[in-house]
């Protein structure tokens, strides 16, 4: 694809190597011991787009792509400005994806749900790492952790076949979704899959396989962990406890044998770890508004609207008065619904956030 700059025709090759080389101050923090004056002119530049293209109908709501921050926290300007400074920017942001500038080399779209939430994913989950300098040269491909959500961006971009309203990315979430809600086979899903590309015009985009349609949504998954436990409920297989081959409080047996002679774990935890789920949410910025709506909505006397009405979220504000002082602070409940730890069929216990 080509784009047209004064008159010239580049490729999108040449657009990201000509707005590394333009942007190249972002990475020159510091001269010796001070900051570099082109930095603290290019720190300005950046704030006055951000004010030029707001993302957000409050000017103190901006996303910090500070070092630290990585996109993933809302600051007034003034502190964003004060964060870069110390920290620099998050490495190879050339394109201020997050701040609304248009992805070189797609189709632009008036509104397009898909890439707001891959953007809200990779603020969420990218990992730069710990360097100030790029992590690739002007030349090179997207990195290995960059690469995710590249091809992220051009799925949720690229249409299903020419003239269609759904992109690629939009298809495989939404037959991910209708597989997990009706619990459909994977051969079911894969005979759909194939009769979609079939039906549709030729040279679409629709792939015919679940595997394949996972495969594209993967940059958008949350981490999981598999713990082996024992059959019987005693005990995790985990920390110290991870090298036994039978429950120490038991004596279970933690693996069966196929009868090809492997070892097959008997009883499997799938542990979701909260913490990248709950900057998820922050990174989201409907639902991050959200997550503070009890600090900024009064709250009427003998009405409950949210749990922050409850004595319980009231005495925990008295007993923790810094925490409280904090509306991104989360409060986590533990609430049961019929479980029974005695009974026969005692069901699971069921998790609720309050914020």
């Amino acid at each position: 694809m080509t784009n047209v700059i004064n008159g010239i025709c580049v490729s999108s090759v040449e657009l990201v190597i000509m707005k590394r080389k333009e942007r190249s101050w972002m990475y020159k923090r510091k001269v010796g011991n001070s900051i570099n004056p082109e930095f603290l002119k290019g720190v300005d530049e950046f704030l006055k787009y951000v004010e030029d293209h707001p993302k957000s109908s409050n000017p103190n709501e901006v996303r910090c792509p500070c070092f630290k921050c990585k996109n993933k926290r809302l600051w007034d300007p003034d502190t964003v400005k004060l964060h870069l400074y110390r920290s620099g920017f998050l490495p190879n942001y050339y394109e201020w994806t997050c701040h609304g500038e248009g992805f070189p080399g797609t189709r632009r779209r008036e509104s397009n749900e898909y890439r707001e939430m891959v953007l809200d994913a990779f603020g969420q989950s990218q990992d730069q790492g710990h360097s100030e300098e790029p992590l690739v040269s002007l030349e090179e491909e997207p990195n290995a952790q960059a690469k995710p959500f590249f091809d992220l961006l051009r799925a949720s971009e690229q249409p299903l076949y020419e003239g269609s309203s759904l992109s690629v990315l939009e298809m495989a979430s939404r037959i991910t979704s209708l597989k997990c809600e009706y619990n459909l086979p994977h051969r079911c899903v894969d005979g759909f899959a194939s009769l979609f590309n079939e039906a549709i015009p030729n040279n679409n985009h629709m792939v015919e396989t679940f595997y394949e349609v996972k495969k594209i949504v993967k940059g958008l998954e949350l981490p999981h962990e598999n713990i082996h436990a024992c059959p019987k409920g005693c005990m995790l297989f985990w920390k110290d406890d991870a090298q036994l081959s039978t429950c120490r409080v038991c004596g279970s047996d933690r693996y069966k044998k196929t009868s090809k002679g492997s070892l097959v774990p008997l009883n499997v935890l799938f542990y979701f770890p909260i913490t990248p789920r709950l900057q998820r949410l922050f990174a989201t910025k409907n639902i991050s508004e959200e997550m503070t709506w009890h600090a900024k909505h009064p709250r009427v006397q003998g009405t409950m609207a949210h749990p922050s009405d409850s004595e319980a979220w009231k005495h925990l504000d008295s007993c923790f008065p810094e925490f409280a002082s904090e509306p991104r602070n989360v409060r986590l409940g533990l609430c049961t619904d019929g479980f029974a730890p005695h009974g026969q069929f005692g069901d699971s216990i069921h998790v609720g956030l309050s914020f």
